[in-house]
């Protein structure tokens, strides 16, 4: 692993966990990490540490540097337009690649401009999103995409499946984590990587995860984060 320094104007920044293949640009720009991920880079990653921390309140982004060992990414669901970045910020400066769910950011309204404003300003590693035109039009301005995906019922996944072919993102977060054989079908239709989370409450949901062809799990469930997941495989 190669360590990259970050100068800051009141301090250098140690980022210990990224490693050169994981981030496809890497610059400053006034002291701050501006990051894209490359999405082969980012599935090998997950697969040396393939826990996402889901992070829905503030209080947990200390929670989750403290157990940045064990995790590859974080998805970001708290926050406004005045926050968010501070957010994301601290987190990167820490090692920590964010995911930024745009629908759970207050205030933030993803047209073009707000696509080009998480772009320009925040500078996530890449955004989470329930909707197909958010992922078309933050594709269109180079970010990484992972679409949040909701397997209620069998229509919702043949639906999905149907899509396959025009759909844009990177990578799919299944939700929930409790519907293994449906993983197993789509990683058997589907070359996206897939990450699923969603009601996972013990180790056993993350191994059976595992086992049906997932590349990694997410929880906001601090307790797991404590985990090595590939201790699971």
């Amino acid at each position: 692993m190669v360590r990259a320094f970050v100068h800051h104007p009141r301090k250098n920044i140690v980022l210990d966990k990224l490693e050169p293949h994981d981030i496809q640009l890497m610059k400053k720009e006034g002291g701050r990490l501006t990051s894209v991920i490359n999405p082969e880079s980012f599935t090998n990653q997950l697969q040396k540490h393939r826990l996402v921390a889901a992070i829905k309140d503030p209080k947990n982004l200390e929670k989750a540097v403290k157990y940045k060992d064990n995790i590859g990414a974080v998805i970001l669901m708290t926050g406004t337009i005045l926050t968010a970045k501070k957010f994301v910020d601290y987190l990167q400066s820490n090692g920590l690649p964010v995911l930024l769910h745009v629908e759970r950011i207050g205030g933030l309204q993803m047209d073009h401009d707000g696509v080009e404003f998480i772009k320009r300003y925040m500078k996530p590693a890449g955004i989470v999103t329930t909707k197909s035109g958010i992922v078309k039009r933050a594709k269109e301005k180079g970010l990484f995409v992972i679409q949040r995906v909701f397997l209620i019922d069998t229509d919702m996944y043949l639906n999905l499946e149907k899509g396959l072919t025009h759909n844009a993102s990177d990578m799919f977060e299944v939700m929930p984590s409790r519907v293994p054989e449906y993983i197993s079908r789509l990683t058997g239709v589907s070359d996206k990587p897939i990450i699923t989370g969603g009601l996972l409450s013990s180790l056993t949901h993350a191994k059976s995860a595992f086992d049906h062809g997932a590349t990694a799990v997410s929880t906001s469930n601090t307790e797991i984060w404590k985990t090595n997941m590939n201790n699971l495989l």
